[in-house]
C-alpha cells in the first residue's frame, strides 16, 4: 500500500513538473535582457574606474562645446579659433545648471521606466496590453533609442540654455562690470577702461565680453582689474529723474 501511495505521489509530481510554466511575455524577456546588460556594464565599469572618469570628462566637454558654440552663434561670432579643448570643460563647469537639468530629466525618464516595469510585474493585464511594444523587432530599436536619447537631450538642454543666456545678454539683464586694462585698446581714444561690460564666457586665454552691442575678446594678460557694477545705470538715472521731479528741487 505504501509503495502504491509513493508511486502515486511521484507520478503526481512528475505530471506537475511536466505541466508548462506560465509563459513569459515579451516584456519579461526584455526586462531580463536589460538586467543582464546593466549588470555586465556595471561590472565592467567597476573593473575599469578610469573609463568612468574619462567618460565623465568627455560628457562635460561635449556639453560645454555645444553650449559655447551655440551661445556665440547667437551673436554671429566664430569662437572656435579662440578656444582650446580644456575650455569646453570649463564652460560646462561654469554653467552647472545645464548639467543638473540633464541629470534631473534623465532621472525622470528612469523613474517612468521603473514605474512601467513595476506596473507590468504587478498587473498582468497591463503587461499583456503593453506587450506588443516589447516584441523582438522593437527591442533592439528601443535599446538604440534609449542610447541616443541622452545625447539628443543633452544637445537640446545646451541649446536652450544658450538661447536663454544670449537673450539675457542682449536685454542687459546680466551682471555688469567695469574692466580696467593694462594696455589701451587701439582705438581713437586709446581706451584704458571698458565700463558696463557683460561677461559672456571665459576661456583659458581670453575673456569674452559684451560691450556696446559688440563682442570684444580681451586676453587675460591685458586685464588689470574687473570690478562689479554695484548700482545699475538704469537705477541711477531713475533716481536722478525722481530727484529732479521732487518738489524740493528747483529746476534751472
Amino acid at each position: 500500500m505504501n509503495t502504491e501511495q509513493g508511486q502515486t505521489g511521484a507520478l503526481a509530481q512528475t505530471e506537475t513538473a511536466a505541466q508548462p510554466a506560465t509563459p513569459l511575455l515579451h516584456g519579461d524577456v526584455y526586462d531580463q535582457k536589460v538586467d543582464s546588460l546593466t549588470r555586465r556594464a556595471g561590472q565592467y565599469l567597476l573593473s575599469q574606474p578610469a573609463l568612468l572618469l574619462t567618460g565623465s570628462y568627455l560628457f562635460c566637454s561635449l556639453l560645454g562645446m555645444i553650449f559655447v558654440v551655440s551661445l556665440f552663434d547667437k551673436f554671429d561670432f566664430a569662437v572656435l579659433p579662440y578656444l582650446e579643448i580644456s575650455d569646453f570643460l570649463l564652460a560646462a563647469l561654469s554653467n552647472p545648471w545645464t548639467i543638473l537639468q540633464f541629470v534631473f530629466w534623465t532621472l525622470g525618464v528612469y523613474l517612468l521606466l521603473w514605474l512601467d516595469r513595476i506596473a507590468r510585474q504587478r498587473f498582468r493585464g497591463y503587461a499583456r496590453l503593453s506587450d506588443r511594444f516589447y516584441k523582438p523587432r522593437y527591442q533592439r530599436l528601443s535599446l538604440y533609442l534609449f542610447a541616443s536619447l541622452p545625447v539628443l537631450f543633452l544637445m537640446d538642454v545646451a541649446l536652450m540654455e544658450a538661447i536663454g543666456q544670449s537673450r539675457a545678454l542682449k536685454a542687459g539683464t546680466t551682471p555688469r562690470f567695469n574692466l580696467s586694462l593694462v594696455y589701451p585698446v587701439q582705438d581713437d581714444g586709446k581706451t584704458m577702461q571698458l565700463d558696463q561690460i557683460q561677461i559672456i564666457a571665459r576661456s583659458v586665454s581670453y575673456l569674452f565680453v559684451y560691450h556696446q552691442n559688440k563682442i570684444k575678446v580681451i586676453p587675460h594678460a591685458n586685464v588689470a582689474g574687473l570690478f562689479p557694477q554695484l548700482v545699475p545705470v538704469a537705477t541711477t538715472a531713475s533716481n536722478g529723474q525722481e530727484a529732479a521731479n521732487s518738489p524740493g528741487v528747483k529746476k534751472q
